[in-house]
């Protein structure tokens, strides 16, 4: 594979990366999943599995579990996060990576 094709390659993948950052905060920006995602499970659900996850009539499992429900919350956001950022990475490198083809491309016409 030539340099070229090898970083035709990675700008799909940076826009494939890209076009999920996209999806998702069109997702989050969508009333409906702020309205049951954020709001309903984020913070209530979530809010409510962490007064279980103290409350001495269940069981120690329960309590465990009920905690580690409360906990999704975090994991979701920071997964959420962590798409926008990548995403946000990839338009940079996407920039730098169409810079550096058409310097390849112009090398190789010269050469």
């Amino acid at each position: 594979m030539s340099d070229i094709q090898a970083l035709e390659q990675q700008i799909a993948v940076a826009k494939a990366v890209q076009e999920q950052r996209d999806r998702m905060v069109r997702l989050t920006d969508n009333a409906d999943f702020r309205a049951l995602i954020t709001e309903g499970f984020l913070k209530e659900e979530c809010a409510r599995y962490c007064h279980l996850s103290t409350d001495p009539s269940l069981s120690k499992d329960d309590r465990a579990d009920a905690l580690a429900a409360a906990q999704a919350a975090g994991h979701f956001k920071r997964w959420v996060n962590a798409i926008i950022l990548m995403g946000n990475r990839a338009e940079q490198d996407v920039v730098e990576m169409n810079e550096a083809l058409a310097e390849l491309r112009a090398e190789d016409h010269e050469g």
